[in-house]
């Protein structure tokens, strides 16, 4: 008997943090013919496989649930956010509950379902073998943007957030030795782990400095076996402010603690790493 994600792919947007993916989401979110959840990232696998740097989410998501539910919305949107953070919990210590979720969720039309989680992009490889056995057409769609300039604007959303203690720019050199910031820019790692379980033709990477237009965005679609629709690239999403630029002698200990990934972007991509990364 067909069970119902059958004969669909389940699209997964691994990263990287502060790298589109929010503008992404939106994207997929404005398509009827695309199913994403009304909250981004679930933060499901990488709660499980990367304890050491996001046990914490399975406690975020609880008390997020019980503060909207308490809200007692009646809005379709409000119904909807409290229904995924209910199936979000449920996934707590329950793996079948992450695929009992989309087989609930995704409307018949849609040929493409799945999420976005940029943390995704630290799963180890049984976190990564996990996934491709619940979901055997799995494509995985990874955008890059400067490691440098990726990891800044991390620790600027931090701050944004009241997650820091003193102004990003001054805790930018400690962030340098802090795997839950510099991890999220090895995209040499991800690459390589992720290539260790799914087909070259199953991974599509690209640039947030060149993502936003039609040409990539089109490529994206093809990719993902769904017609093009062009996206609203001048509405930028969930941007960090950049009131403070790095000087010149924090610029240079960064390019150098993530050189490794520079000249792996560089013999991987060539000409399609955006010039600004060489600046």
């Amino acid at each position: 008997m067909p069970r119902p994600l059958d004969g669909k792919t389940f699209m997964l947007g691994i990263g990287a943090q502060k790298a589109g993916t929010s503008w992404l989401h939106d994207y997929f979110v404005k398509r009827r013919d695309v199913f994403v959840p009304p909250v981004k990232e679930l933060h499901h696998f990488d709660a499980r496989y990367r304890p050491d740097l996001c046990s914490d989410f399975d406690r975020r998501f609880r008390e997020r649930y019980e503060k909207f539910r308490a809200r007692d919305g009646k809005s379709r949107s409000a119904r909807k956010r409290v229904e995924i953070l209910e199936a979000r919990v449920r996934m707590i210590g329950d793996e079948s509950a992450y695929r009992a979720y989309f087989e609930k969720a995704v409307p018949g039309r849609c040929r493409v379902f799945g999420e976005i989680t940029p943390a995704y992009s630290l799963l180890p490889e049984a976190g990564f073998r996990a996934i491709a056995a619940q979901f055997p057409r799995t494509k995985l769609i990874f955008l890059m943007r400067d490691p440098v300039d990726r990891l800044y604007s991390h620790l600027r959303m931090a701050e944004r957030l009241d997650m820091l203690t003193v102004p990003a720019i001054e805790q930018f050199e400690k962030a340098l030795k802090n795997p839950q910031y510099v991890e999220r820019s090895s995209y040499h790692r991800t690459l390589a782990t992720v290539r260790r379980v799914f087909a070259p033709e199953d991974i599509f990477t690209g640039f947030y400095e060149s993502f936003f237009c039609d040409a990539e965005l089109a490529r994206l679609c093809d990719f993902l076996g769904i017609p093009f629709k062009p996206g609203d690239y001048g509405s930028p999403v969930n941007v960090s402010p950049h009131e403070t630029r790095l000087d010149a002698e924090r610029l240079a200990l960064a390019r150098k603690k993530l050189a490794p990934v520079y000249d792996f972007c560089r013999a991987e991509f060539g000409g399609l790493v955006p010039e600004s990364w060489l600046a």
